[in-house]
């Protein structure tokens, strides 16, 4: 039965994963009442799959929000907006605003988006949504059990840059660890192109070491080695743990034709499976963790629904967990610009990595600006626009 109704604002591929989160949620509590878009294909395409109503899309986000006036809002426009709308939102004083990750560009959006939040009596949630994987999920209750020992570290070795793929993996480091506090991080960036990741400057690799309050650190190996994707290594006292994802074939996933597909169906998301296996003193060989499959991201729906209802006080993707995230992020970058470790709470309010392009301290080898997610922008353009 319907009890709230969320607006969306961009309808780009990650908005249907959102919109099929919602869906997937037991009695579809939460019915996809707006959109919101500044392009009229999306808008058309989006409203259309998903039977939302032609009088309730919108091209001004604002506009929406003031007419439709939300219980949840659904902010999934690329990294460089999600301040700007997540505050907006917030003014209209929605239950829950679910921000798409990255939480922000920078921890003083970050800390911004939560006092917008704070001051108004609204739930934030970064959607970092691979902690609600069933089997990541089991993982970390065999951690807290001693299934490998006390933690000493957790690996993590992705391609692409910082901000779109190993935050996922940062994310699930301080989820598995109990959401530890961090002392300091060291890092270093190389950026030998001028590679743009949805109009923001990005590295080519990075390499990070993250020391916690309990002892245990976290190694952050961006674009370096082949390794685990989307998922950690887990290394403790008397054994291992890996986390990993796999998916359906495509021809097994919902599609989503006749809207645009830049990158495939979008369901890819939905459909992922976390996989989990473990090493321990007490094992004879690898176990292979199970438990029955959910999407995660309907998981994150539903916590947030239980968080307006009071079942839930402390969920998994509250917006703190994305700062810290964040901070993590930026004190990496902030260590590589002064050569020295970092010690948090992290002073520096901007990104570092764009402050060492803009000044020059990242000179590159081969030059010539190019945006790496230039295919799923629309039109003629070739990266993304600062314009809402």
């Amino acid at each position: 039965m319907t009890r709230y109704r969320t607006a969306i604002i961009a309808c780009g591929t990650i908005a249907r994963v959102h919109a099929r989160g919602w869906l997937g949620v037991p009695d579809q509590p939460v019915a996809l009442g707006a959109l919101a878009d500044t392009h009229p294909d999306a808008r058309r395409e989006f409203g259309d799959f998903f039977g939302i109503a032609e009088d309730k899309r919108y091209a001004d986000f604002r506009e929406m929000l003031d007419a439709e006036q939300p219980d949840f809002v659904d902010v999934c426009s690329w990294h460089q907006q999600h301040a700007e709308m997540v505050i907006a939102a917030a003014a209209r004083r929605p239950k829950v605003i679910l921000c798409q990750k990255p939480m922000a560009v920078d921890l003083g959006e970050a800390d911004a988006m939560l006092t917008a939040c704070e001051r108004n009596g609204v739930k934030l949630i970064i959607a970092y949504q691979r902690p609600h994987h069933a089997t990541w999920l089991a993982a970390r209750e065999l951690i807290r059990q001693g299934a490998i020992g006390t933690v000493r570290q957790i690996q993590m070795d992705d391609g692409g840059n910082l901000l779109n793929t190993n935050s996922h993996n940062i994310r699930l480091a301080l989820f598995l660890l109990g959401e530890p506090d961090v002392e300091w991080v060291l890092g270093t960036v190389e950026r030998t192109t001028d590679g743009r990741e949805r109009g923001l400057p990005a590295e080519d690799a990075c390499l990070g070491l993250v020391g916690l309050a309990d002892g245990s650190t976290i190694l952050i190996q961006g674009n370096l080695v082949p390794g685990l994707g989307q998922g950690c290594r887990v290394i403790g006292s008397d054994g291992v743990m890996e986390l990993d994802t796999t998916r359906p074939a495509d021809a097994e996933i919902p599609s989503d034709a006749p809207m645009y597909m830049p990158e495939g169906p979008s369901a890819r998301y939905n459909t992922e499976i976390g996989l989990v296996r473990y090493l321990g003193a007490g094992t004879n060989g690898w176990v292979q963790v199970e438990a029955p499959w959910h999407d995660a991201w309907a998981h994150q729906c539903q916590e947030a629904i239980d968080w307006v209802e009071g079942r839930v006080a402390q969920p998994i993707s509250r917006g703190e967990r994305g700062r810290a995230v964040q901070e993590i992020m930026m004190a990496l970058y902030e260590s590589a610009r002064k050569r020295q470790r970092v010690y948090l709470p992290l002073k520096t309010r901007v990104n570092p990595l764009r402050l060492m392009v803009e000044h020059g301290d990242l000179p590159v080898e081969w030059p010539g600006s190019y945006e790496r997610r230039a295919r799923i922008v629309r039109g003629e353009a070739m990266s993304w626009s600062a314009t809402p």
